[in-house]
């Protein structure tokens, strides 16, 4: 009865998503076959020039990904709080869908 209970395993989003993001080949690929014309082969480290242009290219990922949490975030908690405008806009979306699937409809049928 007096034994303390275990910790619960602690979670580090922000640490995986980095490992991931880093050792994710496609990316690694992608970023090696774009940067390779802006890189000059005469300057004498070109390195320098592939990790300048992979920490502008973090950085703006960065900025971007943070942008869209924190304004989520307050789109959440301001539609938590706003229950109508939750509804209509979700009633707006539907009728949107409605309209397209319509739409959709009327132009493969003729």
């Amino acid at each position: 009865a007096g034994a303390p209970a275990p910790k619960a395993a602690v979670e580090r989003p922000y640490r995986r998503a980095l490992v991931v993001s880093l050792l994710n080949p496609k990316a690694i690929l992608f970023f090696i076959s774009f940067f390779v014309q802006f890189v000059d082969p005469a300057y004498a480290h070109p390195v320098l020039s592939f990790l300048t242009l992979g920490a502008w290219a973090q950085l703006f990922s960065f900025t971007y990904l943070s942008v869209l949490i924190f304004s989520g975030t307050f789109l959440a908690a301001t539609f938590r709080r706003r229950k109508r405008l939750t509804a209509g806009l979700s009633a707006g979306a539907g009728a949107a869908f409605l309209g397209f699937a319509a739409k959709l409809s009327l132009a493969s049928a003729g």
